[in-house]
């Protein structure tokens, strides 16, 4: 079924491309808006088949004594192994997901430890796509183009501001599952927890490349230790 859902995203993208190619447009207008919907195919691909965190096999296989010790006794009988400390069991991969958030049906995937950049990443860089498209369709007189004008509008504006209620939930420290369960967050405020997933360079912000931390899978600490963790 999110095949599915994969295959509409696809599909409406094909659309707003052929509406932009085929309108009459500057040629700095069509560069920008080709750039930012490379940018929004790229994050989507990333979100797509990028892992969204380390399987729990592979880090209970860690030499990391910090990791080690927190790998206590909770269990997930449904995979049938240890859950380490912020793994979540995701019912539709079937898998347990460090730091899951949710799983998204228009990605097929779950946006974890890992996916959560691209997947924010996508949306911003989808909303400006959409918004930009839209705002230089405008006032075309072809049904096809005004459709698509409407459209990107609509898209561009709901994906800004899912996109803005992600950044709020970084900045409370929650993830999706965490916010629906009325749960606290961690406290430790906006940039230390966006520093958590983007890192510390910030020329690599825009860029789907994840920092050392979370593409090793090492931000599994508790919250007092996360406050002083150096996640470059």
């Amino acid at each position: 079924m999110t095949k599915l859902f994969v295959g509409l995203a696809l599909g409406l993208m094909g659309l707003k491309a052929i509406a932009v190619l085929t309108a009459s447009m500057a040629l700095k207008d069509l560069a920008i808006d080709m750039t930012l919907m490379a940018c929004m195919l790229v994050t989507y691909a990333c979100a797509i088949f990028m892992s969204p965190s380390l399987s729990v096999a592979t880090l209970l296989a860690s030499d990391d004594p910090a990791v080690e010790a927190e790998n206590e006794a909770r269990y997930c009988e449904k995979c049938d192994c240890i859950k380490p400390e912020h793994y979540h069991h995701c019912s539709v991969c079937q898998r347990c997901v460090s730091h899951m958030d949710h799983h998204c049906p228009w990605t097929s995937n779950c946006v974890g430890l890992r996916t959560k950049k691209v997947f924010i990443l996508f949306l911003f860089y989808t909303s400006a796509s959409c918004l930009f498209s839209a705002t230089i369709l405008m006032g075309s007189k072809s049904l096809f183009a005004s459709f698509i004008t409407v459209l990107s509008f609509g898209i561009g504006g709901l994906l800004g501001g899912y996109g803005c209620f992600h950044l709020y939930l970084l900045a409370q420290g929650k993830t999706t599952l965490d916010f629906l369960a009325g749960r606290q967050g961690n406290g430790l405020g906006f940039w230390c927890n966006f520093q958590v997933y983007f890192g510390t360079e910030w020329w690599l912000y825009p860029v789907p490349v994840l920092p050392p931390s979370v593409r090793l899978g090492l931000v599994m600490r508790s919250d007092d230790e996360r406050a002083g963790l150096n996640v470059t």
